[in-house]
């Protein structure tokens, strides 16, 4: 029986098995291909739907030659110092020429290192941050934008598109940057760069971050400082050198490793750079300028100014983004003397006040608040207090605060603006309140009664009495004395108010109305004799417009605060007109009361300026003090300055209890007598006050003494005929004036017992 041989099987299993690996193989790899395919076409067609705008518009070339940055309008002082600026973005642009080499340096060792190696954007610096970044997690290996993508941000912003902001904004910088870096030179986007980029407290470009932490030009930065600044970039407010002065100082020395890393210095330059000091000269001239109340003043008028120069001209100047250029009338320097003298004499004042208040007195006690660190204003500057609400409250409740103003008498300017004593805190502009007057106002009734014919030698009833038409009112001297007849040089020298009360009536309500209206006061006049000591509510600005007249020889002029403005180009658009002025008063009786209030300044109640702070110029002024010394003022003048000082508490129940501390004399003309010596000091200053005597007659004081005793037999005939009345004889205001007295033949014992029924 034969047997066949049986054939071995074929493994076609396994055959299969490896086809079908290599088959799913082969597929897989298809798949992924093909996704990869997917998603470079989805990013393509992702890429190229934002270049064709469907994301918002992309600006193109025409829109990127054209790129004109918002500059901040520059304020500048009559003597050239810069005073402050108007901003919706505080920029001011410099040139290439302006940008120190080593600035340069700190910016490309930091922020790009390949700057000049790529074309807007660096696909290494993005293949750096997908493997550091993304893929290993390293957030200290650095981001993929360069300086010119920087740049597209700084100026095009970063629109919002939901969970696709970052790359759509991403791919939109990058094709801005391309198109910069083709217009561009790598030079000018460097500098468009400088000029743009952030440094935060609404700071904007190199220029206005040099001078608010450095207060110096861009082309005036040293090395450190350059890396200080380039330092910030990296985050606004962590690494800002007045807030955080440590990690300011720890950012800059990586700058300057990063410089020395790329070759820009040595090593040991490097290291001797790390340990110098951060030196700020920190000047934030929005919050704490030199002029910051005269500031808001020019603002206001400048917007009106530029509407009036867009409505005729058809254009469209915007004065917080065109870079104007302001000049103002305002004396920088003498701003300067007079903050000084501010800040001298209320330190002292300040600490008087304190000791004489309670604060139990004024606010109740709550040791249940909480208290935290507040910044607050001190005499010392701005310090750091462990305060509650009620502490605060306190604080400010229970401060002087000053005001002052001058003016140049012939043309108007402005030259000193106070508006009291930190704007950032307290806004509310002292130079534009109205409080009383109080004697400051005695000079515009004597000025009424010399325009009507009464002279410097004139005589006044000084008897106390009570006006009883005038709600029993008994006004008094602040000495107490009374009796006798008082000249009118004498009565105005020494601020009485008996005599003054009786000079109103002998003047008549109408005239002084008259004068008043004509120096420019503001209508109407409280009724009644209370009026010549003072209760009209009058500004600081108004009081010494007035006095500028006494100046002037009876001129009275327009106040005026720019002199002109010019735009960005150079070109003035606004050039102040000639001051207007006006005949308010004779000269005659301008030349009488500047003899008067000369004669008040050197014997009378301002006699300090010379006894005490001992100043060489011949000047009139005239203090004034309210009732229960709740304000205190000063007003002084030469024929070159009009000056007028407010010292006071915001709260009139806030004030000192006696004349020693509170009078205009001791509380408001040491403000003055501080002023005038440092003026007359400086060299730039003097002329001010140098042979600047305003124009005065000659009055012999010796021929009509200033105090006459009563005569009996002289008071009873004046009594009989009229001439001196112990009560008023106007009713309710209804006001007679001299010549009015005479025709009326007044109610005397003889005129009854010989005269006409």
């Amino acid at each position: 029986m034969s047997t066949k041989k049986k054939k071995k099987k074929r493994p076609v299993k396994k055959k299969r098995v490896v086809k079908k690996r290599r088959s799913l193989k082969n597929r897989l790899l298809t798949f992924l291909l093909k996704s990869l395919l997917l998603l470079l076409l989805t990013i393509a067609l992702f890429i190229f739907s934002i270049y064709l705008n469907l994301f918002g518009e992309i600006p193109n070339n025409t829109e990127l030659r054209s790129i004109k940055n918002e500059t901040a309008t520059l304020v500048y002082s009559n003597d050239n110092h810069l005073l402050g600026k108007y901003f919706s973005e505080n920029r001011i642009n410099i040139t290439w020429e302006e940008a120190p080499e080593y600035l340069i340096q700190a910016l490309i060792s930091t922020e790009d290192s390949r700057y000049f190696k790529h074309n807007g954007f660096d696909s290494r610096s993005y293949m750096r941050v997908l493997i550091k970044t993304l893929i290993l997690g390293d957030r200290h290996s650095g981001g993929g934008s360069t300086i010119t993508q920087q740049l597209a941000k700084n100026l095009f912003g970063r629109p919002n598109y939901g969970f696709l902001t970052i790359p759509i904004n991403k791919i939109k910088e990058a094709i801005v940057a391309y198109r910069l870096e083709h217009i561009y030179t790598k030079k000018e986007i460097l500098i468009l760069y400088l000029n743009t980029v952030p440094f935060g407290e609404n700071v904007y470009g190199i220029e206005a971050a040099a001078n608010r932490f450095f207060n110096k030009k861009t082309k005036n930065l040293n090395i450190q400082e350059s890396a200080v600044l380039v330092g910030i970039l990296k985050a606004n407010t962590y690494y800002n050198p007045h807030l955080n002065p440590d990690n300011a100082i720890k950012r800059r020395n990586l700058v300057l490793s990063l410089m020395m890393k790329n070759g820009y210095i040595s090593n040991e330059y490097a290291q001797r750079l790390k340990h110098t000091p951060l030196k700020l000269d920190y000047a934030n001239y929005n919050i704490e300028g030199p002029a910051n109340y005269f500031l808001h003043q020019v603002k206001k008028q400048a917007k009106e100014i530029i509407t009036e120069y867009n409505t005729k001209t058809n254009g469209n100047i915007d004065i917080e983004k065109n870079g104007l250029k302001i000049t103002t009338t305002l004396d920088y320097k003498l701003q300067q003397k007079a903050r000084e003298s501010i800040k001298e004499h209320l330190k002292i004042m300040q600490s008087r006040l304190d000791k004489n208040l309670n604060k139990n007195n004024y606010l109740s006690e709550k040791t249940s608040e909480k208290k935290k660190l507040t910044h607050v204003f001190t005499w010392d500057g701005i310090k750091t207090k462990n305060f509650s609400a009620t502490d605060s409250l306190w604080h400010y409740l229970k401060m002087l605060h000053a005001g002052m103003f001058a003016i140049e008498p012939t043309t108007g300017e402005v030259k000193i603006w106070i508006g009291g004593n930190y704007y950032r805190y307290m806004p509310y502009d002292l130079v534009l309140a109205k409080r009383p007057a109080a004697s400051t106002f005695k000079p515009f009734l004597y000025t009424a009664a010399l325009e009507n014919g009464l002279t410097p030698c004139s005589y006044l009833n000084n008897k106390q009495k009570v006006y009883e038409e005038y709600d029993n009112w008994e006004p008094k001297n602040y000495d107490k004395t009374s009796g006798g007849y008082i000249a009118m040089w004498y009565a105005l020298m020494k601020s009485m108010n008996i005599p003054t009360v009786d000079l109103y009536f002998k003047t008549g309500h109408k005239n002084l109305e008259h004068t008043t209206s004509r120096l420019g006061i503001t209508p109407p006049l409280p009724k009644g004799p209370s009026v010549a000591l003072g209760v009209k509510e009058m500004s600081l600005k108004e009081i010494v417009r007035a006095y500028a007249a006494f100046a002037a020889d009876g001129m009275l002029p327009d106040i005026h605060i720019i002199k002109k403005i010019e735009d960005n180009q150079g070109n003035i658009i606004y050039q102040s007109p000639e001051t207007k002025r006006y005949q308010a008063i004779t000269t005659q009786t301008t030349e009488q009361l500047n003899t008067m209030l000369i004669n008040t300044a050197k014997n009378g109640t301002g006699r300090s300026l010379y006894s005490v702070y001992n100043i060489k110029s011949e000047i009139a002024a005239k203090t004034g003090t309210n009732q229960d010394f709740k304000d205190a003022r000063f007003v002084f003048y030469n024929k070159n300055i009009v000056a007028g000082i407010w010292v006071g508490a915001m709260n009139p129940k806030i004030h000192f209890n006696n004349g020693y501390n509170g009078s205009g004399s001791t509380l408001a003309l040491p403000i003055a007598g501080r002023f005038i010596k440092k003026c007359e000091r400086d060299k730039s200053l003097r002329r001010y006050f140098a042979n600047a005597t305003p124009r005065h007659t000659e009055i012999d004081f010796n021929k009509c003494p200033g105090k006459k005793d009563t005569n009996i037999i002289k008071d009873f005939i004046d009594i009989l005929s009229g001439d001196i009345h112990t009560q008023p004889k106007e009713k309710n205001n209804n006001t007679q004036t001299t010549k009015d007295k005479k025709k009326k033949k007044k109610k005397g014992f003889l005129n009854w017992l010989f005269g006409k029924k």
